[in-house]
């Protein structure tokens, strides 16, 4: 047999790929250990919406991914000045949770300063570690790996591991683990931020709804007052919040409702006209919000001296109705923070309802106003999530108006129609910013999301008794007549005839409008496509209703 004979140049080949080999070993158990980490964050996700269980749960994917004696989630405070430990495993988790680092101190501040990822395998050596935390809390520190969360390339908070077990040192492929990570729990915390906000919203909507109708039924004014008053704490999240009343004989100011743990404490303590906050919001008829009443010179001390209750910040606001003052409401000392100017909107809206409801609680019309005003401030916010809809909401309950009228609709049935034209959009409310305001071009999962917003605002009404009537109108006001619309793809005259009025109001707003791909049509062309879809999407008689209506506008 003749010798065997190999191509010049392939005789390296062999030796070449075993040298290759461990580096491709090693790039493949790099990719499966990101896509371990995608898998189990996208079941975190999937887990929860609420904030400290979530959190929980992915530090200690972070402690089992770069295995460490302890691990620290800190986020920034809302005016970034300092880090809070949120999320602490370990042993001295008791000790450092609650904790609050200034920022740019130790090495998490620096990081979060920075916004630059640190690794320190020898903590003595770095001049950025704060060596007086890990002695108060009797830790043995010896190497630090911190990553920065970010949103939207502002830092949010970070990730910090401690002593890498085995005494081993972190390295970069930890440090790469930990950024993928992290990158995904900013995501996660983002995205719980927003479910929070959301609901917030919905139970801020829900307390205004609930306290308007309260004060529109009832003529036990210190009942409504109470109701009112415990409704603004809880909502607004404080530790107490007053209602003092104005008496002309004495020229000063007493407690007619406090809610709160010394509640019954200052219930006999009077505060003289002109003193304190109470004093300067009267005398101004202002609304005065304070950050830090120790360095006010507003604050009226004795309140305080005699209840033993520690205020740190609050919200005062007089009640005046028709610009005649009766007395004063407060909130005091916001939960984990400060007071923000929503919180400021809120209680002045509540305010209002409690000065109605001290002047005359038999002012049915009057309130109902105030109701219907409450859910307009609410809508306005709405309606403000996206530049190109704003005003959409009073917009579409106008034409619904428009077409009611020109139906002789009774005034009940009016009413109705009006409070569900008005929220029939409120299921936006949680909807990400990125979803409504993009130009075109949804995915199908956004899509989805769009789809189930009147869903969203069926089910965020629900719970209110008064609105009852009017869910059918705000869930079904996509259907179409034909069967093909959402959320139940209702036809005919199963689609509820508020829905059906509602659904020709937003399809003309939408039409008539500037979108960020188009300029509005104009009423003659939005017309014209109404009346193209009359008989599928929408019911011809109210069509040409809100024609004619149209018709009569233009003529004024």
């Amino acid at each position: 047999m003749p010798p065997s004979r190999k191509k010049p140049g392939l005789l390296p080949a062999r030796p070449a790929r075993a040298a290759l080999l461990p580096t491709a070993k090693s790039e493949l158990s790099s990719l499966k250990m990101k896509l371990k980490v995608l898998q189990r964050v996208n079941e975190i996700a999937a887990s929860t919406f609420e904030v400290q269980p979530l959190l929980d749960r992915a530090m200690d994917l972070v402690t089992e991914i770069a295995p460490s004696e302890a691990g620290s989630l800190l986020l920034l405070s809302s005016d970034r000045s300092y880090l809070k430990f949120s999320i602490v495993k370990g042993p001295a988790a008791h000790k450092l949770e609650g904790l609050e680092i200034p920022i740019g101190q130790g090495i998490a501040g620096w990081v979060a300063k920075t916004g630059i990822p640190l690794t320190v395998n020898d903590v003595q050596s770095e001049p950025k570690w704060k060596k007086e935390i890990a002695d108060n809390v009797e830790f043995p520190t010896r190497s630090i790996l911190c990553v920065p969360l970010k949103s939207r390339a502002e830092v949010i908070g970070v990730v910090e591991l401690i002593n890498k077990l085995r005494a081993e040192d972190y390295n970069d492929d930890d440090l790469e683990i930990i950024e993928l990570l992290g990158a995904h729990l900013s995501t996660l915390i983002e995205n719980s931020r927003l479910y929070s906000e959301a609901r917030e919203k919905v139970e801020r909507i829900t307390a205004m709804a609930e306290t308007s109708a309260l004060i529109s039924s009832s003529l036990d004014v210190k009942r409504v007052l109470e109701t009112v008053m415990t409704v603004a704490k809880d909502v607004i999240d404080a530790e107490a919040s007053s209602i003092f009343l104005y008496n002309e004989d004495k020229n000063d100011f007493y407690f007619e409702i406090a809610t709160g743990d010394a509640g019954d404490a200052v219930k006999q303590i009077r505060v003289p006209w002109g003193k304190g906050m109470v004093g300067w919001a009267a005398e101004h008829m202002q609304t005065l919000l304070v950050p830090d009443v120790t360095k006010d010179p507003r604050f009226y001390s004795k309140v305080d001296e005699k209840s033993k209750f520690i205020t740190r910040n609050a919200i005062t606001v007089p009640l005046k109705p028709k610009n005649k003052l009766i007395g004063v409401a407060q909130v005091l000392n916001k939960k984990g923070g400060l007071f923000t100017r929503e919180d400021v909107e809120l209680f002045e809206t509540l305010a209002r309802q409690a000065a109605v409801a001290i002047e005359n609680a038999s002012l049915y019309t009057d309130l109902q106003e105030l109701f219907l005003n409450s859910i307009r401030t609410v809508v306005s916010l709405i309606d403000a999530k996206d530049d190109y809809t704003a005003g959409h909401s009073s917009r579409v309950t106008k034409y619904s108006m428009m077409i009611a009228d020109q139906l002789g609709f009774a005034s009940e049935d009016r009413k109705r129609l009006e409070l569900a034209a008005l929220l029939h959009d409120v299921g936006k409310i949680g909807m990400p910013d990125a979803i409504l305001k993009k130009p075109s071009g949804l995915t199908n999962e956004e899509f989805a999301i769009v789809k189930d917003h009147p869903n969203k605002g069926a089910e965020a009404l629900e719970p209110i008794k008064q609105m009852k009537d009017i869910i059918p109108g705000v869930r079904h006001h996509h259907e179409k007549l034909d069967g093909r619309g959402y959320p139940d793809g209702l036809a005919g005259d199963r689609v509820p005839m508020d829905a059906q009025i509602i659904c020709v109001g937003d399809s003309y707003d939408a039409m008539n409008s500037d979108r960020p791909y188009r300029k509005g049509l104009g009423m003659e062309e939005s017309v014209k496509r109404l009346r193209q879809d009359a008989g599928t999407q929408f019911n011809p008689a109210l069509v040409e209703a809100f024609v004619k209506a149209l018709e009569k506008e233009a003529k004024k």
